[in-house]
Formats: C-alpha cells, sequence, structure tokens
C-alpha cells in the first residue's frame, strides 16, 4: 500500500488509475447522465466500480447494458440490501485504483472534475470540492455547498463534530486512507465519518470550485435544510449529531483524551441543558463552528441556547 507521501510523485510521474465508487439503488431517470459525465471526464485513466444494492427497478438490467458498451464499468449486485454506507464501503474494497472517487448516482459532474480534484490532492489523504444545487430536473437553484469564503485554514477535527462541512459525492482520496476509514459506521453518514478522519489526521484539503451539480432531494441532508417543517427537520438533524458523535467515539486511532473529549460533548448535548455544552460553544465558537459568521459573547451565549 502506498503511504500518504507518495501521491504528489506518483501523480507527477504517471497518470493513475481513478476508481470511481458507484452505488445504485433504484436510480431512475437521471443515472445515465450521471455516468456519461464521468465517462467523459477529461482524466481518462478510471474505472467505474458500480455495486447495486438490490434495486426493484429496472436499474440493473440497464447497467448490464452499459457494461457491454463500455469497458471502464464494473458491475456488482449485492445478494442482499446492505444501505447506504456499507454499500458504499463495499464499493471502495473493491476498487482497483491508487485514487478514488464517491459518485451519487444522480448527479452531473463537470469535466474535468477529477483532473482538478487529482492535480490539487498532494499528500493529502482526502481532497473534496464545491457543488451546484439543483432540482430533480436541472435547473441551477442558484445555491452552493460551501460557501466563496470557505477555507481548510486553522480547521481541525473539532470543526467537524457538530456539523459537516465534507460532502462525499465531491470526494477523491488515495488508496492510503482505506485501512484508516475502514469499517465505516453502519449507522450516521458515511461522508461525515470520512472528514471527520481526515480531519483528525490532518490530512484534508479542500478546493473550492464547483465541480459537481447536486441534484436535490427532500430526503438529503441537504435537502432538509430547506424543509418547511423547521420543528421536525430540527429534531432530525438533532438525532443524527447524537448518533454521529457516537461513532465518533469508536474511531479506533482516537487518543484517549479526545475520545474522552467527544463522549462529554455527546453527554452534554443529549440533555435540555447543559452547563458543559453551552460554555463549549460559548468559549470555543470559532473553533467549533468555523463557517458561521463571528459572534460576539452575547450572541454566542444565544447560538449555544438555540443550538439544540
Amino acid at each position: 500500500m502506498l503511504s500518504a507521501s507518495s501521491n504528489s510523485y506518483l501523480y507527477r510521474m504517471k497518470k493513475p488509475l481513478i476508481s470511481i465508487a458507484l452505488c445504485t439503488y433504484n436510480a431512475g431517470q437521471h443515472l445515465e447522465k450521471q455516468i456519461f459525465s464521468i465517462l467523459q471526464q477529461t482524466y481518462q485513466n478510471i474505472e467505474i466500480v458500480v455495486v447495486d444494492d438490490c434495486s426493484s427497478d429496472d436499474t440493473y438490467e440497464y447497467l448490464e447494458e452499459l457494461v457491454k458498451q463500455h469497458s471502464k464499468i464494473k458491475l456488482f449486485r449485492n445478494e442482499v440490501n446492505l444501505g447506504f454506507n456499507k454499500n458504499f464501503e463495499k464499493a471502495i474494497t473493491l476498487c482497483n485504483g491508487e485514487f478514488i472517487a464517491i459518485s451519487d448516482q444522480d448527479d452531473i459532474w463537470l469535466p474535468n472534475k477529477l483532473e482538478v480534484l487529482a492535480d490539487n490532492i498532494g499528500d493529502n489523504w482526502l481532497i473534496f470540492s464545491n457543488s451546484e444545487l439543483i432540482d430533480l430536473n436541472g435547473k441551477p437553484l442558484g445555491t452552493q455547498i460551501l460557501k466563496p469564503d470557505f477555507s481548510m485554514r486553522n480547521r481541525s477535527f473539532k470543526g467537524i463534530l457538530l456539523y459537516n462541512s465534507v460532502t462525499g459525492h465531491t470526494t477523491l482520496f488515495s488508496k492510503a486512507f482505506i485501512s484508516y476509514l475502514i469499517p465505516i459506521p453502519e449507522k450516521g453518514y458515511y461522508d461525515w465519518w470520512m472528514g471527520f478522519v481526515a480531519l483528525y489526521h490532518h490530512k484534508a484539503t479542500c478546493i473550492n470550485q464547483c465541480l459537481t451539480l447536486h441534484r436535490m432531494h427532500n430526503t438529503s441532508v441537504i435537502g432538509k435544510t430547506y424543509s418547511n417543517d423547521k420543528k421536525a427537520t430540527k429534531n432530525i438533524l438533532n438525532t443524527e449529531l447524537e448518533t454521529q458523535l457516537q461513532e465518533f467515539t469508536a474511531y479506533k486511532h482516537l487518543n484517549e483524551e479526545d475520545k474522552n473529549l467527544i463522549t462529554k460533548i455527546r453527554n452534554s448535548y443529549q440533555r435540555r441543558f447543559s452547563l458543559f455544552f453551552v460554555a463549549l460553544v460559548v468559549f470555543n465558537y470559532p473553533e467549533y463552528f468555523p463557517d458561521l459568521k463571528p459572534r460576539n459573547w452575547v450572541s454566542r451565549l444565544f447560538f449555544a441556547l438555540r443550538f439544540k
């Protein structure tokens, strides 16, 4: 297995194989556009590893026809439904590339996406980028996932504990990352887990360019933030955060001090009111919320009280 320091040298010497891990489940009409946007990348030394998670529609049959036409596509089908996280884990383990990119089943990739990510990963394990949101019909929504001024400067793993800024469909990562990444927890979100692990080891970077057109669904994490039922959405997000914090405490490479900190944050977050949690947010706001606007002490207090 290559070390992380081999990334830049390998890329300079040749165009290494990039595997695209694409998981499908009842993909519908948008799958074709996504696959062809991958096949038409300017970076051409690729394989597309598709793992279908027991689709009940004609997704698998459509993929079988594509495989006959395009040798870069490798198709697998699960015998039982694995669910989102474990299906991506399986797809990753089936990839042969020195780098792996994650693909949703209904996005559209800009032609230079892989080339830009490969050019900028350097000696990091993981690089992620920005996306422009589109609706189900492909119409731009005028919104990007990351803010224009998003930066990784002075960002630690604490800046990803309470919310996620790493979206899986924007990522490229090195083969060296896999032994740290896997096993992916069955619960929570695989990309939140990816971001946490890479940031914990100071091996994550970002290029703030929109390289993906990301199709919005009401059931997606991003889609929930646009829900009209704010109270229901907040309850869902609270439960998801509690689950994610629990998964982080189980990370095999956590030192004891950091494990105790994350455990304490989770336990305090579960309470209706926790002086520890309020103090954590008030006194450490820039570290835990690096992407939010600056706040004075009073504003931080009200933010902490409203956060849950």
